[in-house]
């Protein structure tokens, strides 16, 4: 088969299957994400995990390869191989989140998936920054600490390709003598993409690519894994601060009452607080506190004037949360967030991205978790103007 060819397949399946989980939303039925309760060693939890969505995650793998094949105009594989070659994450991971890469061999081994290609799914941020993958916009996020009048909130609208659509799952690890009870959103044999645990602490990311990286630094997906096994406020705090981030990332980061708002590259971790008073915080996908900048975004700052930058991607999707959180923090309640997250102020960059056929991105799902006194996780399938959240509550805390 020619390229071409399996480039038109590729473009077709993908494109069939938007269209089929687009009129399934229309006709009014609400999807919930895949749920496995995982418990045990690393190993055991990932064993688990990889028997329970051996299907799910052989379906996902493939449009996987079929985007790097097309992107790259290369075979998967030697890209894979390739990638593993100039990259040295393992160390980083060991030291840190060591039971993390135990989790990732039961995976491969419980799916009956290749280690390198299940190792190399865990990375989709380090993928694009390998790859310099320069439009890696996605996701937007809020922290609203505590008032009197509603506890602490941390919520994101989790952007990412769209032939991981249908593999949205959330994975309770349930908790043992030396970690918290969790709730992770995250895409079929992948360990996480947000999360929040029952100690009240939360986490959602976004994507920097401007911000320098570290091919042997510890990747977003164990950074997260890696804060929801703490218990404390000052061990989160501790780790954020004290890994090498692989990649620039930011992490909006809920503790209890208080909310925290980090951007982190390669040599530093910055915190960013946009409203007085630590209330308060949003981001995108540009750093805003950060100056750790790659060579290609310093130029592109000193190219670009203030009015070309407003009107891109990031800095639109900036804006609209701007705007729509000019209020008092105490009048942010749920019901707010919940608007935001599903608003479209801007029909090109809008924070809710629809997911339509051809697109690359969207809003693979949204999340919001309450912390505080009796911490929960909310989740939809798919785009949250389309879908409900789905309540999970932690048994205990």
């Amino acid at each position: 088969m020619t390229y071409a060819r399996t480039l038109l397949v590729a473009l077709l399946t993908i494109s069939l299957g938007i269209s089929s989980a687009q009129n399934s939303q229309k006709r009014g039925g609400t999807k919930k994400p895949l749920y496995v309760e995982l418990s045990g060693s690393g190993y055991d939890r990932g064993l688990q995990h990889g028997k329970a969505l051996k299907s799910e995650i052989a379906d996902v793998l493939r449009p996987f390869k079929e985007d790097l094949k097309i992107s790259r105009e290369r075979d998967p594989d030697s890209l894979i191989a390739e990638f593993l070659h100039a990259t040295d994450f393992i160390p980083a991971i060991k030291k840190w989140t060591p039971d993390l890469l135990d989790e990732v061999k039961g995976i491969a081994d419980g799916s009956g998936q290749k280690f390198e290609t299940i190792f190399v799914y865990q990375l989709p941020d380090e993928i694009w920054v390998y790859f310099d993958k320069l439009d890696a916009h996605h996701c937007s996020g809020i922290g609203v600490a505590k008032t009197a009048s509603h506890p602490a909130y941390v919520a994101q609208n989790m952007d990412l390709e769209s032939w991981r659509h249908g593999s949205q799952a959330v994975l309770h690890i349930l908790q043992s003598a030396t970690m918290p009870e969790q709730f992770i959103f995250t895409s079929a044999g992948l360990i996480a993409a947000n999360g929040v645990n029952n100690s009240s602490i939360g986490v959602c990311v976004n994507t920097l690519m401007q911000l320098n990286a570290a091919h042997d630094g510890l990747p977003v997906a164990f950074v997260i894994r890696g804060l929801l096994a703490k218990k404390s406020e000052q061990s989160a705090l501790e780790f954020i601060k004290a890994i090498r981030h692989a990649s620039g990332q930011n992490y909006i980061l809920g503790i209890g009452d208080k909310v925290y708002d980090f951007e982190a590259s390669a040599t530093k971790v910055v915190r960013y607080t946009p409203v007085a008073g630590d209330s308060l915080v949003y981001h995108t996908n540009h750093p805003l506190a950060n100056d750790d900048l790659k060579p290609w975004w310093a130029k592109r700052l000193q190219q670009r004037t203030p009015e070309e930058l407003k009107n891109t991607n990031a800095y639109v999707r900036f804006a609209s949360l701007e705007s729509r959180l000019a209020k008092g923090v105490c009048d942010i309640d749920e019901r707010t967030v919940k608007e935001i997250l599903r608003s479209k102020d801007s029909e090109l960059y809008p924070i809710c991205v629809p997911l339509r056929s051809g697109a690359s991105v969207y809003t693979f799902g949204s999340t919001i978790m309450t912390l505080s006194e009796h911490p929960s996780l909310q989740v939809t399938f798919g785009p949250p103007d389309l879908s409900e959240y789905v309540l999970y509550s932690f048994r205990s805390h």
